[in-house]
């Protein structure tokens, strides 16, 4: 008798579409080095490219939004970037452990 099926039930730990995130300790938003977005929240509202390369398009989410400072606000206007949203490399963030949906 063959038990094949020890690794094909792998859960993936990669986000998608639709999946709450928590940006990972040390990390800093991309355009704006200075920034450390550690523990701001969002939903996933798209993935793009694949393997290493893989990024997230997200939307903050109101925590975020709430906490976000104004000059970065009003920083990304200038640059006509929109503050809500971000686009981040897949492996700073992790799917967020909320137990309350």
């Amino acid at each position: 008798m063959s038990e094949s099926k020890s690794m094909a039930n792998k859960k993936s730990s990669k986000p998608k579409a639709g999946d709450q995130i928590q940006v990972k300790e040390g990390i800093a938003m991309p355009e704006f080095p200075d920034l450390m977005i550690a523990g701001w929240t969002g939903i996933v509202l798209e993935t793009q490219g694949r393997g290493a390369t893989m990024k997230v398009i997200l939307e903050w989410d109101d925590t975020t939004l709430n906490k976000m400072p104004d000059d970065y606000k009003a920083h990304c206007e200038t640059q006509q970037m929109f503050h809500a949203m971000a686009c981040l490399p897949i492996d700073t963030v992790d799917l967020a452990n909320e137990e309350s949906a």
